[in-house]
């Protein structure tokens, strides 16, 4: 508790220097308001498939530290009806399963905010990152973690909350969770942990002030946004064995989207994607199997326009796919940033039902005007 107290009085100082709440910036908007909070989580590992019926019944409790800033001004209101706050999100958990071990992880989230009175407002958070994990699989010294191979994973995590004011500084947060980490394909066995959480929060404000209290508008300014036009492309090194020897080979692939904003921060998306796997085609090699190593398919989604990131979830069928290793169905989860008007870069995690397949690194060119978006900045 003294580390934490001595963390919390160290980053206290660092936000609250040269800050002032009585200037406007030189563009009009109220300075981002920074608050700092400390809480813990608890929940339940959810044993999804057979190969980790032996994570059942475990009962992970975490203690996570929080630093955010958030805005509060009409320009952002406008957009959004709400108040996005953004952040670092440090987290610590015991999974209470000695094969699982421990994590420590740190992430970015986003969580726009929505007021429900004056001292009560609901949110919602997407945040991802990388966790750090104590015990992977080992062949010897613990053969029976099949969740997760490697020290080093992706951190996804999705929650909603409730925020209650206590004071002018204090607020305490509610919120339901449900986390996810895997390495993305990169070595196997690799079924990921998922687990649900509740957790409690509190939060302390370094420069308060009253939040904008704008009309909720019905303004559907998003109607005359044309659908944008987004080419990518997209790869990874996958390790793979050939020859009794581990090495890394090429996936490479191109996607073309089309996307229409239908709300202040949600648009809706259809796309096909196409990709040829080097892995794949060894494993098929292996396998017999006469088929082709490329995949093409259809999908269709949804994104949060969130500041400058946007937040992806897409449902997929092959129509393409002479592979017998999954369903035709798929589902993609992505994180991508949006910079110099047409340009983005992010990740994207290609999943089948529960089980992540792999990780990809994209870059994208939007082909027609930015215009067809309207980020919160």
């Amino acid at each position: 508790m003294k580390h934490i107290f001595l963390v919390f009085k160290i980053l206290t100082n660092a936000f609250a220097f040269g800050q002032s709440d009585s200037l406007l910036r030189v563009d009009g908007k109220q300075p981002n308001i920074h608050s700092i909070g400390s809480g813990i989580q608890h929940g339940f590992i959810f044993a999804h498939s057979k190969e980790v019926q032996n994570t059942k019944g475990s009962h992970p409790t975490g203690a996570e530290l929080i630093v955010s800033w958030q805005r509060s001004d009409a320009a952002v209101w406008s957009i959004c009806n709400c108040l996005p706050r953004k952040g670092i999100l440090l987290s610590y958990f015991d999974y209470d399963n000695a094969i699982l071990g421990k994590s420590v992880t740190a992430a970015y989230f986003l969580e726009p905010t929505y007021r429900l009175s004056r001292n009560s407002y609901f949110s919602f958070k997407g945040s991802a990152g990388l966790s750090y994990l104590t015990n992977p699989f080992d062949s010897i010294s613990n053969p029976t973690n099949k969740s997760y191979s490697t020290n080093l994973s992706a951190y996804l995590q999705v929650g909603i909350g409730l925020w209650l004011k206590l004071s002018d500084r204090w607020w305490i947060n509610a919120s339901m969770n449900y986390n996810h980490e895997s390495n993305g394909g990169m070595k196997q066995p690799n079924k990921g942990i998922n687990w649900p959480t509740g957790g409690l929060l509190v939060n302390y404000m370094l420069d308060p002030r009253p939040f904008y209290r704008g009309h909720f508008t019905k303004e559907k300014y998003w109607l005359k946004y044309p659908v944008r036009w987004e080419l990518a492309i997209f790869g990874m090194a996958r390790r793979a064995l050939e020859s009794g020897s581990s090495s890394r080979f090429p996936l490479i692939g191109m996607m073309l989207l089309a996307g229409k904003q239908v709300g202040r921060i949600n648009a809706l998306t259809l796309s096909t994607e196409i990709y040829y796997d080097e892995k794949l085609r060894l494993l098929l090699k292996a396998d017999s199997v006469d088929a082709s190593a490329t995949k093409a398919g259809l999908m269709i989604g949804h994104e949060f326009i969130l500041g400058r990131f946007l937040f992806s979830q897409r449902l997929g069928l092959y129509y393409f796919d002479q592979t017998p290793y999954f369903d035709q169905l798929y589902h993609r989860w992505g994180i991508q940033y949006n910079f110099r008007n047409r340009f983005g870069i992010g990740f994207n995690m290609k999943a089948h039902r529960q089980v992540a397949e792999f990780v990809d690194l994209r870059f994208s060119y939007v082909l027609n005007n930015r215009s067809s978006m309207k980020f919160i900045y």
